[in-house]
């Protein structure tokens, strides 16, 4: 048998409340949620949830939102299609 390990994670409570009610649904407790995490990190050595197959207007437009202070904003539907020339 391997040997096992215990972690201690901080996580606010609305969150642990959802993702406790998604693991209930699925039959599997907070512990073995997160052994499926660390198992999946182990395997491939990468975050599994993050796609690294995005084409580069998805790309471009998560940098956007990552600075929304270079975002246009608008005042009317008319205007958004002024300004996509629409």
């Amino acid at each position: 048998m391997k040997k096992q390990e215990s972690i201690d994670i901080i996580i606010d409570s609305e969150t642990k409340k959802i993702a406790e009610s998604v693991f209930e649904q699925f039959g599997i407790t907070q512990s073995e949620a997160i052994e499926l995490f660390y198992r999946q990190v182990a395997t491939t050595k990468d975050i599994p949830f993050i796609d690294r197959n995005l084409n580069n207007t998805t790309i471009e437009a998560i940098e956007e939102l990552n600075h929304k202070e270079n975002l246009s904003s608008y005042t009317s539907f008319a205007d958004i299609c002024d300004d996509l020339e629409v």
